[in-house]
């Protein structure tokens, strides 16, 4: 995977993505709005690469890295992993270094992400969850062009609000 937007490269995650990306994860600021986890480690890293390049070959789709055009510094990562708790579904997932917030990258990264989703790698429906108080996600999900599904519970985190795209009507928002 190798896409280009206005001020990013979302592509395949890589070994020397190992050290930002561990940065990245074991940040409480980044980490405070996820499901409680153990430490991620180098361990971890390595087993999500194996998890992320089969579900690339197999699926078409994975969880991306996300660089700064300009610079090439990894920022976050955006995109995909199939859940089972409410049946077979595709959730949209993104994270971001804390340095990366408020620039509108999630947005941009969230709308590659789904016009990739909904091409070439011919998904029909795709959801994404946020806690209430994530305001700053909230805004992601909407701007991308998500619609609200009403609350849920997911990682047996409750009162989620759940958002879907489903390709026959999914745009983006203007502006």
């Amino acid at each position: 995977m190798y896409v280009e937007t206005t001020r990013l490269v979302v592509r395949t995650f890589e070994e020397r993505d190992a050290e930002p990306w561990l940065a990245m994860v074991n940040d409480p600021n980044v980490t405070r709005f996820l499901p409680p986890r153990p430490q991620p480690t180098l361990e971890t890293f390595r087993d999500a690469l194996q998890l992320r390049h089969a579900l690339e070959r197999e699926h078409g789709y994975a969880m991306w890295a996300i660089d700064l055009k300009n610079t090439g510094g990894f920022i976050g990562q955006c995109g995909f992993h199939p859940t089972e708790p409410k049946g077979p579904e595709i959730e949209l997932a993104y994270h971001f270094t804390r340095t990366s917030w408020g620039h509108g990258y999630a947005t941009e990264a969230a709308i590659a992400a789904l016009s990739e989703a909904f091409g070439l790698a011919g998904i029909t429906r795709v959801f994404a969850v946020v806690i209430p108080e994530n305001v700053g996600s909230l805004h992601v999900v909407e701007k991308a062009g998500m619609r609200s599904d009403g609350s849920t519970t997911y990682y047996d985190l409750p009162n989620l609000r759940k958002y879907i795209a489903e390709r026959e009507w999914w745009r983006p928002q203007a502006g």
